[in-house]
């Protein structure tokens, strides 16, 4: 068995960048002897790309890897004071284990708590024996009062379970819903990934009848709402700082991720140097009431074109704003022929928000987010699923 908490990343070929090219070698015999365990550090990148290769996992540009905590507020915080991870070394000094660990702050009932994300969890066959080691050392950080992940792999989910992490109990995080914007492309891309033959010509009469079956099906239209203005936004101005106290107190008994200006510009980063996120507004005036954030996460291998909602959050009398938001994305997906919006996780299904019913859903290889609250308390307090409000934007699924 494979563990891995396998990073969602993306290549930066359409930027026009290349994929880096760490220099491979053959993983060294194991010796009697165990590997050793310490602290990952920001040298180590060339060695843990050249891990990832070796195990079919995709590689951050080392600029995107170090970012996950350069420039992290919660890392700046510590003053550098947090472990990013602990790898597996050989004698000859080979790295052959990893798991990666992002800090980033919550807010809950009027105080701030610092959670750990994981990432990247990958060992090499030879040593996954010692996999445990990485794991135990993640769960037991002293300084931290929560640790998660939002990328659970098929492999990982029975270790998690073995050593009693929770399901998010908001949400159906082995779940995913999605509405069709370009039916010919969704379906040649469905075809491609189950190698039919002649995808190509099928793809017309099968995409036309799948057309006709969700016209009949159609439930939700989009309402729009007058009372205030969308903006599709560039960035992230000091419009977010205010939202984002108001937020705090409009939620105070909810568990939220920080969402001030210099966490969401950090945090969305390289999508929005890539030009593939957007972040839509919506304001009263001169006041920011709303957002939503969706990032384009194509599958290359099937030909799929797809973008993301990743994160979606709106003050109190506000929350109608999701389904304008979501209705101009529709629009935007069909103007520039994107076959699928997503939403991973099903997390607005939740009460409060508008019932939307996306006509289409797919089963996840596994449940992709888990936790494990270090204090007692807490982790009684997370059982109650009116305490959560999860979406894309917590730990690594869409750094």
């Amino acid at each position: 068995m494979q563990p891995t908490f396998e990073t969602k990343t993306r290549s930066s070929r359409a930027s026009g960048e290349t994929e880096p090219r760490p220099i491979l070698k053959s993983p060294a015999k194991p010796s009697k002897d165990p590997p050793k365990l310490r602290e990952a550090v920001f040298d180590d990148y060339n060695q843990i790309a050249a891990l990832h290769v070796r195990n079919g996992l995709t590689v951050k540009f080392c600029a995107d890897w170090v970012a996950q905590w350069i420039g992290n507020p919660a890392y700046e915080q510590a003053e550098g004071q947090f472990p990013i991870g602990w790898v597996l070394e050989t004698e000859a000094g080979e790295i052959v284990g990893l798991i990666g660990n992002i800090p980033f702050a919550c807010h809950f009932r009027g105080r701030d708590i610092l959670a750990a994300a994981a990432c990247a969890w990958v060992v090499d066959p030879r040593y996954r024996r010692y996999s445990m080691l990485l794991l135990d050392c993640l769960m037991n950080q002293k300084q931290t009062d929560l640790v998660l992940s939002t990328t659970v792999s098929a492999n990982s989910e029975p270790v998690l379970k073995l050593f009693e992490w929770s399901k998010a109990p908001s949400g159906r995080w082995d779940q995913s819903t999605f509405w069709i914007t370009n039916y010919r492309g969704f379906v040649k891309s469905v075809l491609n990934l189950k190698s039919v033959p002649l995808a190509g010509p099928l793809s017309y009469p099968v995409s036309a009848a799948l057309f006709c079956r969700d016209l009949f099906k159609r439930r939700w239209r989009s309402p729009g709402d007058s009372r205030f203005e969308l903006e599709l936004c560039t960035g992230f101005d000091r419009r977010f700082d205010d939202f984002w106290e108001e937020l705090k107190r409009d939620k105070h008994d909810v568990l939220l991720p920080h969402r001030n200006r210099e966490t969401l510009a950090w945090h969305f980063r390289s999508a929005l140097m890539q030009r593939r996120c957007w972040i839509l507004t919506a304001s009263e005036g001169a006041r920011l009431v709303a957002y939503a954030i969706f990032d384009r996460q194509d599958n290359a291998a099937w030909g799929l074109k797809r973008i993301r909602l990743v994160d979606f959050q709106a003050l109190n009398g506000s929350e109608n704003v999701l389904s304008s938001a979501i209705g101009w994305m529709l629009r935007k997906c069909r103007e520039e022929r994107i076959h699928t919006l997503e939403n991973v996780g099903c997390w607005l299904d939740r009460p409060g928000l508008p019932k939307l019913n996306a006509p289409h859903h797919r089963t996840l290889s596994s449940t992709v987010y888990y936790y494990k609250a270090i204090d007692k308390q807490l982790s009684e307090t997370l059982k109650d699923p009116a305490v959560w409000a999860p979406t894309t934007f917590d730990g690594d699924a869409s750094l």
